[in-house]
């Protein structure tokens, strides 16, 4: 199993390529880790994903993904202020992404699918904010057992909406490619590395 065996572009743009397709699964089915960090995550984006996503399951792979909820202008202003616990501001933001999509069957399957990964322990998940309307940078690490590295980074969010409808683009690096690409790699790891574990400047996880 191994990254250097998909074929992979250095852009991928939502409209011209299936990014699900031709990125997300063949790179899927070769990693054992995957790490997202995203402005917005819904767990349609996994069901987009599956396939590879079972793939990797099966394989001890785990899945990490840094999200940021929606603040509105008055929990910002909360926040900043003081006038409540930041802790039930964002919760309260969360809670309303979450009960604010329609509830159908699909909704509980995506959901249930949701839980089973994170009760399987394949699915970690931390919320982070920043006290402003920046969100946190969009980028993702794919990585296989022999420590192949594919970066991305670009305007896509975790949802289904984000992968096959809206117009949006990824820039794409490899761990083996030239120095350039290396780098570009090194620096996507330090980023996540750093928001994951809560040391990343003006941001809170």
């Amino acid at each position: 199993m191994s990254l250097q065996d998909v074929s992979v572009k250095n852009e991928y743009r939502s409209l011209i390529d299936n990014v699900v397709q031709e990125f997300y699964i063949p790179l899927l089915e070769q990693a054992k880790v995957y790490k997202r960090a995203v402005g917005f995550f819904s767990s349609s984006s996994l069901v987009e994903i599956t396939k590879g996503i079972a793939t990797m399951a099966s394989n001890g792979g785990k899945i990490q993904i840094v999200a940021s909820p929606y603040l509105s202008d008055e929990d910002i202003e909360a926040i900043q202020k003081g006038y409540a616990e930041r802790n039930s501001i964002i919760e309260r933001a969360i809670l309303r992404q979450i009960t604010g999509e329609q509830v159908d069957y699909y909704s509980m399957q995506r959901l249930n699918l949701l839980a089973c990964l994170i009760a399987d322990g394949i699915l970690d998940i931390r919320i982070a904010y920043t006290e402003g309307k920046n969100g946190i940078e969009k980028m993702g690490l794919i990585e296989d057992g022999e420590g192949n590295i594919v970066a991305f980074s670009g305007s896509m969010n975790e949802s289904a909406t984000a992968m096959s409808i809206n117009y949006e683009t990824i820039d794409v690096f490899r761990s083996w490619g030239d120095q350039n690409e290396t780098d570009r790699v090194r620096l996507k790891e330090n980023a996540f590395f750093s928001i994951w574990n809560d040391s990343e400047p003006n941001i809170k996880v």
